[in-house]
């Protein structure tokens, strides 16, 4: 059963009197439970595609449908309480607010959607994370692993039925890398979330349950 599907999406970014054709015809369906990864060089169109389906970027024509949600009839503030309470995201800059700890950060998007926090949940995405005992720290106390550790325990707090991660292990070495990785991905099955990855790592893309290639806006 598919979780979030895209029709003929078409994407343009506009400077002046020119165009750039970002995303072109795209036709997606992604299931729910499954592990996508979006495989492609850069400039390709995959992180573009990523803002599409987290309704993070608008889109020119087409349609994109989650459990019946079509994002095309959402204003900005309907679109944003969307994004909070179904969508967790995972970028390569952490995004950690820096006068919160560890605690706090991981529960904003729950604090922010006005649900009721669920502690028992929460302390166990942190254990799940290796991060019990550090709830207090803050962001600068923390090594870049952790702190990547903070932001999925924080995509995944609201419980959300989508996380996408950009290049979630960018800015790791390779051994942090891939623990972040195998964390996210054990942390996603766990609780039986649907996890998109952007990454142009094939050595990534083979935990992957299916690989979407992108190439100059189109998946080939």
């Amino acid at each position: 059963m598919s979780i979030i599907s895209l029709k003929n999406v078409n994407k343009y970014y506009k400077t002046g009197d020119s165009s750039f054709h970002a995303l072109k015809d795209i036709n997606l369906d992604i299931e729910e439970g499954e592990f996508v990864v979006i495989l492609g060089k850069s400039g390709s169109g995959k992180s573009t595609l990523l803002n599409v389906i987290g309704g993070l970027d608008g889109y020119d024509s087409g349609s994109v449908i989650m459990e019946g949600f079509d994002y095309k009839t959402a204003n900005d503030a309907v679109m944003s309480d969307f994004r909070c309470r179904k969508i967790g995201f995972v970028f390569q800059s952490y995004n950690l607010i820096p006068v919160l700890n560890l605690y706090e950060n991981i529960t904003f998007p729950v604090n922010i959607s006005g649900e009721k926090i669920d502690d028992k949940y929460i302390a166990n995405v942190i254990k799940q994370l290796g991060l019990d005992g550090k709830e207090k720290a803050f962001p600068n106390q923390l090594s870049g692993g952790q702190q990547q550790r903070v932001a999925i325990a924080r995509a995944l707090a609201n419980k959300p039925k989508i996380v996408l991660a950009d290049e979630p292990t960018g800015n790791l070495d390779s051994a942090i890398g891939e623990d972040v990785l195998n964390l996210l991905i054990k942390g996603v099955r766990e609780y039986g979330h649907t996890l998109i990855m952007i990454t142009h790592n094939a050595d990534i893309a083979k935990y992957a349950d299916r690989i979407i290639n992108i190439e100059d806006g189109k998946i080939v």
